[in-house]
């Protein structure tokens, strides 16, 4: 078991990374991340570190922080990565310098003093880092002035490399096949649970780490997933029941994708049919839309025109996701694609993955939702998820 990427691959990421920070006045930032089956921030110490923390568990009178890591960013010098594993993995681990800690915090606070850091230090992870373990990395660097990044190293990561970019080639294959699975499944008369059992058998043998096998049918359409907990049902659709079903998880070393379809088992009436076509229509002209220099609020602004062209009803997934795609990643980035959500300066560029959605519905017939995943390119987009858009 060894690196995926070779270590230049790193040494790339560090030099941008450092590059971002002398932009925004820094000399020194310290990244956190949660792993131990979470993705907090976890993105952002896989890419500088490839490192993923297995443990987990609550504090005890021997150690705190448990799965979180921490990577030390200073001019002139190589990362320093601060784990809570006694051991750490050198033939994985991208960052030579390690340590280990049973309190990742105070561990990280002491490599600050014992480097004399003061001033003005960026910190990545305010948005999810307890405050007890806050506390202790500000009780332990009294010198230091911590200024929230937490989209440091995300505005470098948003830019795949070419060796990225066909790591999601290979990802986008696996999540094709799978959400293939999972749909004819839905639509062959399996239960949503068998059906979601098939699909992740494929996904995983391939090698993704799945964070859910959504789907919904009938009534609840909808929503989400008609089990919020599990993400599928032991409920079968019945033959002319909309039925949904996404994939959504880390489809090749950590590359996330969540593409979605919708169709209906023994084939859509005429008002289904409307309402499918409509949905998928949107991201498919989304999509075409998405070309380098083009301003995410266009974007979103032809997606609330076709929408509202459309009519129908408001579902409660649409309310939960009030937009028309996300940057993705190692995990879901910046920026994301809709009015109330992409920002002034957001703009689609070369190398950048996006995955591009919409959902739509109507009373008394239902709700579709669709998503794609593309990589933005120099002279085309290339669409990574080929599911069938029709399955009748």
């Amino acid at each position: 078991m060894e690196r995926y990427f070779p270590l230049d691959e790193y040494h790339g990421r560090w030099d941008r990374v450092l590059a971002e920070m002398k932009a925004r006045g820094f000399e020194t930032a310290v990244v956190f991340g949660r792993a131990g089956g979470t993705m907090d921030n976890a993105g952002d110490v896989l890419y500088l570190a490839n490192h993923y923390a297995t443990n987990a568990g609550l504090d005890s009178a021997i150690w705190s922080a448990r799965s979180f890591a921490g990577v030390i960013l200073h001019a002139g010098s190589e990362p320093q990565l601060h784990i809570d594993e006694p051991t750490p993995r050198p033939k994985i681990l991208a960052i030579p310098d390690v340590a280990s800690h049973s309190h990742p915090f105070k561990g990280v606070a002491d490599a600050l003093v014992a480097r004399k850091i003061k001033g003005r230090v960026a910190l990545v992870g305010t948005e999810f880092i307890p405050v007890k373990y806050y506390q202790q990395l500000t009780d332990g660097t009294p010198g230091i002035e911590w200024i929230p990044a937490d989209d440091l190293v995300r505005a470098v990561r948003m830019y795949k490399s070419a060796r990225e970019l066909d790591c999601y080639r290979i990802a986008g294959e696996t999540a094709t096949i799978s959400l293939n699975k999972l749909m004819e499944g839905l639509l062959g008369g399996k239960s949503e649970q068998e059906a979601a059992g098939d699909a992740s058998r494929e996904a995983i043998r391939r090698g993704a780490r799945l964070q859910t096998v959504g789907t919904n049918h009938g009534d609840t359409i909808g929503w989400g997933h008609r089990n919020p907990f599990t993400g599928y049902s032991t409920d079968t659709p019945k033959v002319g029941d909309m039925v949904k079903g996404s994939m959504t998880g880390a489809f090749h070393h950590g590359y996330w994708l969540d593409p979605g379809r919708t169709a209906v088992r023994g084939g859509p009436n005429a008002a289904q049919r409307e309402v499918i076509e409509a949905t998928s229509s949107i991201v498919r002209v989304l999509c075409d839309m998405m070309r380098p220099g083009v301003s995410l609020l266009d974007v979103a602004a032809v997606g609330d025109k076709m929408t509202a062209d459309f009519g129908g009803a408001s579902a409660p997934f649409m309310k939960s996701f009030p937009f028309y795609g996300h940057g993705v990643g190692l995990t879901f980035e910046l920026p994301r694609i809709g009015r109330t959500m992409s920002m002034l300066g957001d703009v689609v560029a070369e190398s950048m993955v996006f995955g591009v959605e919409a959902m739509l519905a109507r009373d008394g017939v239902g709700a579709a939702f669709f998503e794609d995943i593309i990589i933005i390119g120099k002279d085309r987009n290339e669409l990574l998820t080929n599911t069938p858009l029709y399955w009748q």
